[in-house]
């Protein structure tokens, strides 16, 4: 019987509530709902309205308001509106599915709820298992749908199957709402349904059963790789020193980083992993679409793909300070003190009884720029490549213009022209980031 199914994963899992229930009309969420009631657990009802089907839509909703009326049952609804980017990026089941989580964590949040019980059964695990081995996934994605997840969603009806569920409402007279987008052939999903209607509920155990195994040989690998695992974290990346001689653990390290630092890729296979690993062949390599795996001196890097920096423009003159929001860095320009100073501090010289009004801005097309010690100007960006200087960080380095003209590269190098002669005023470019340290 469900109840008994839902209060033996509640025992088990040591889940008291009161919970959040996600409820979408649906026949599965629905059955979740009245179980909770039934055997008395405290709970407070979510519907997040995508309006991906019109007047169906907001029918859903009014399913699950009259529902939750008729127990006695509070009920959040969210607007789950998918944006156009968030659409072309992930596709709809998946920006559905982000912007659903985000909308019920919120009024988790608010609600002070202990967890989100959302309504998934052994079908829908077994489909899951299916699609993860046709699209390639290794270990982790074998796991499947987990029962209960670090975020606090709990999925109480896992060993629940559809039949079960199905019977669970019929006996008590209960017509849920149906999707018609469930029945949608272009989704793998529906199609994997489709094909697994064919076989009885052995298969579906079966499947089911090796999101179980995964997960006990996933715990077994975790303590393996906790022995191997030198990478040194921040919140952005993870800097590997060395890796193991064994690909098979070197796949398994790179993608317990990878799933640190992009929780909600999907898109990581068992032969992106198997191309990683292939540490010879690394210069720079895209991950995910957030993330990226390069190759400095003697180290890997896996890092959150850096995002170029807005440009900006501001205007300061000699004895003021500046705060650059688009970098993170304080900019100060003085009166030379001729003394030691930051690291990143710069000495220019202007003409005598010049104003000493600069800009600072970063970088735009067709700037051009004369090194010290040159004799003629070269493209910035030609001396940045010359510095190595990282692409991504081209962005961030702040330029300071005196009439039209870069006086300096800052943090990096001053212009032939506003060299120290002695016959003229100098004054001291001082940068600094938000966390104290110079501008590289």
């Amino acid at each position: 019987m469900i109840a008994d199914t839902v209060r033996a994963f509640l025992r088990e899992h040591g889940v008291e509530g009161p919970l959040l229930v996600a409820v979408s009309g649906g026949t599965d969420s629905t059955a979740l709902f009245v179980a909770l009631v039934e055997i008395g657990t405290p709970i407070i009802a979510a519907h997040v309205n995508h309006h991906l089907r019109g007047a169906e839509s907001d029918g859903d909703e009014s399913f699950v308001r009259d529902l939750c009326a008729r127990h006695g049952i509070d009920l959040h609804v969210a607007d789950g509106t998918i944006g156009a980017e968030a659409l072309r990026r992930h596709g709809l089941e998946a920006a559905a599915r982000e912007v659903r989580h985000a909308r019920l964590h919120e009024i988790r949040l608010r609600t002070g709820t202990t967890h989100i019980a959302t309504a998934h059964q052994k079908n829908d695990q077994a489909e899951t298992v299916l699609m993860r081995l046709m699209t390639g996934s290794g270990l982790a994605g074998l796991r499947g749908i987990h029962p209960l997840r670090e975020d606090g969603v709990v999925r109480p009806m896992l060993q629940a199957s559809r039949a079960e569920v199905e019977a669970f409402l019929a006996e008590r007279g209960i017509s849920a709402r149906h999707d018609r987008m469930n029945r949608d052939p272009r989704f793998l999903r529906t199609r994997v349904r489709a094909a697994l209607a064919q076989f009885d509920e052995a298969a579906i155990d079966g499947l089911a059963s090796v999101a179980r195994h995964a997960d006990e040989q996933w715990t077994l690998l975790q303590r393996l790789l906790d022995g191997v695992d030198h990478g040194v974290r921040s919140e952005t990346e993870t800097r590997f020193p060395s890796f193991p001689d064994d690909p098979a653990l070197r796949r398994a390290l790179l993608h317990r980083h990878i799933r640190r630092l992009d929780p909600a890729s999907r898109d990581v296979s068992a032969a992106d992993l198997q191309r990683l690993a292939a540490l010879d062949t690394v210069k720079r390599v895209s991950v995910t679409r957030s993330l990226e795996l390069l190759r400095r001196g003697g180290e890997w890097i896996l890092r959150r793909r850096p995002q170029p920096a807005e440009p900006f423009q501001l205007d300061l003159r000699a004895g003021n300070t500046a705060f650059i929001p688009q970098i993170g860095a304080t900019i100060r320009v003085g009166p030379a003190t001729r003394q030691p100073g930051h690291p990143a501090t710069q000495v220019i010289q202007l003409p005598p009884g010049s104003e000493p009004a600069f800009t600072v801005r970063n970088r735009r097309d067709g700037d051009r720029f004369q090194p010290l010690g040159m004799e003629r100007q070269k493209k910035l960006k030609d001396f940045l490549i010359d510095r190595k200087i990282a692409v991504e960080t081209r962005d961030r380095i702040p330029l300071l213009i005196w009439r039209g003209t870069i006086a300096c590269v800052g943090g990096l190098e001053i212009s032939e022209a506003f060299k120290i002669t002695g016959s003229g005023e100098l004054y001291e470019i001082a940068i600094e980031k938000a966390d104290s340290e110079g501008v590289q």
